[in-house]
């Protein structure tokens, strides 16, 4: 379909109605669309989509507002057209009211029944009336499920945070799952650090801050650096300021050998070699297609590193590493600003299994870990199932391991995120998705 004849909200539908619907994420099917699409309806598809994905429990709570009627009792084929009308006129300003009626009766014309167009008509009429959240206010007897509704997250998630984390950080923490995040920048080192790198990038018209996380991290505030002379030559890698953290945690030692388990697409490998520690990396992952994005991004980067083909179930290499940097499979909840539609996809059964192949990977490179050596274990999770409760059975199956005091191995600002004996942890907030990390020390 050509940019020309392409209706942006029509294939915003197709992408949330796949997104809402099956396991595929939403990055590629939005790449897919966007050469189909001048910038400013490329800019408009995507805040569409990302914005109903964020917003999609307080939305549908508008529309059963506004219908009378849950949303069980509204025909499949208009929710999506609801939703994108009800998020136009209540989270964007620059979008008419009219139109953004308008243009949802048409995409409901032509998903079902004249009678079907005539009800989005009539919903979305009621909600241009009063436009804003405050319109329509959530009065629930749970508070969990006041907050939930309100922050757009499920109650079970927001449970688990308050009782982890206290009621007013579960606030700030679901509130910053619904803001959107600027480019993120790990420098090099070798190639001058983040104060070259903002130098080169303000060369050409982009403006960029140093992370108060990462030390060698930069935040973009103005322009593409994807389009810049800076990211064709390997200048840097786009890489989120907390993750740049996670991986330095504890920093490398000079030449140490290292091991990256499931390692792509680089971020972990490229934190470590950032540092200028230079230290003695190699990659490792579970199949072909995935090393790919691995390979093409050493390539640009101009990184020499050698790459395996490894499970870490059932390891192929037998030299042991001084450290062995894992991310264990998790439900991405420290990520749900750049991945919203994981809020709809995770549940309490699939933290669970996801927490039993973290234990199967951890114990799988175990014996890699040379004595004195570290364990590194990463994930994107903020859930005590897919962390604490996963590293609580890693000791007790393996005695040679202990947690690695943090304490004394860690600088400001990296070390404000200590939580405690081996346990490191940086919450959704500022700039930043969320991050653990959790580190063994083997005896010997």
């Amino acid at each position: 379909m050509s940019a020309r004849g392409s209706n942006v909200r029509a294939i915003a539908c197709t992408v949330l109605d796949s997104a809402l619907s099956s396991l595929a994420p939403v990055d590629p099917a939005l790449s897919s669309y966007d050469s189909d699409f001048e910038e400013r309806d490329r800019r408009l598809l995507h805040q569409l989509v990302y914005g109903v994905l964020r917003w999609l429990r307080r939305i549908d709570f508008i529309i059963s507002e506004a219908a009378s009627r849950p949303m069980e009792e509204i025909d499949r084929e208009l929710h999506c057209p609801l939703r994108i009308g009800v998020y136009q006129l209540v989270f964007l300003d620059r979008v008419p009211a009219h139109a953004a009626v308008s243009e949802a009766v048409t995409l409901a014309r032509h998903r079902t029944h004249g009678g079907g167009s005539g009800f989005v008509n009539a919903v979305l009429r009621r909600v241009a009336a009063a436009p804003s959240l405050v319109a329509w206010p959530v009065e629930a007897d749970d508070p969990i499920r006041q907050l939930g509704i309100e922050t757009s997250h499920p109650d079970f998630l927001v449970e688990g945070w308050i009782r982890q984390y206290g009621e007013r950080q579960t606030e700030l923490l679901a509130t910053a799952n619904n803001r959107s995040k600027p480019f993120h920048l790990l420098s090099f080192e070798d190639r001058g650090g983040p104060r070259a790198l903002a130098a080169d990038l303000a060369a050409e018209d982009l403006i960029a801050e140093a992370s108060s996380v990462s030390p060698l991290g930069l935040i973009v505030r103005r322009g593409n650096p994807i389009q810049t002379e800076a990211f064709r030559r390997g200048d840097f890698y786009i890489q989120d300021e907390a993750s740049q953290a996670a991986a330095l945690v504890p920093p490398p030692l000079e030449g140490e050998s290292v091991l990256d388990v499931a390692a792509s697409p680089g971020g972990k490998a490229f934190s470590l070699l950032a540092t200028g520690a230079e230290p003695r990396v190699v990659c490792a992952d579970a199949g072909l297609p995935r090393l790919g994005a691995l390979r093409n991004n050493l390539r640009r980067l101009g990184r020499r590193v050698p790459v395996v083909v490894m499970d870490a179930r059932d390891r192929a290499i037998d030299s042991p590493f001084q450290r062995v940097v894992v991310d264990l499979p998790c439900s991405g909840t420290g990520t749900l600003r750049k991945h919203p539609e994981l809020k709809w996809r995770v549940s309490r059964r699939e933290i669970e299994r996801l927490s039993t192949g973290g234990l199967a990977m951890l114990e799988g490179v175990a014996e890699l870990v040379a004595p004195g050596g570290v364990l590194s274990a990463i994930t994107c999770s903020l859930e005590e199932a897919e962390n604490e409760a996963v590293a609580e059975r890693f000791l007790k199956r393996h005695r040679e391991f202990a947690l690695l005091d943090l304490g004394d191995r860690l600088q400001p600002p990296l070390s404000e995120f200590v939580m405690g004996p081996g346990l490191w942890r940086i919450l959704t907030g500022g700039d930043h998705d969320g991050f653990t990390v959790q580190v063994f020390c083997r005896s010997g």
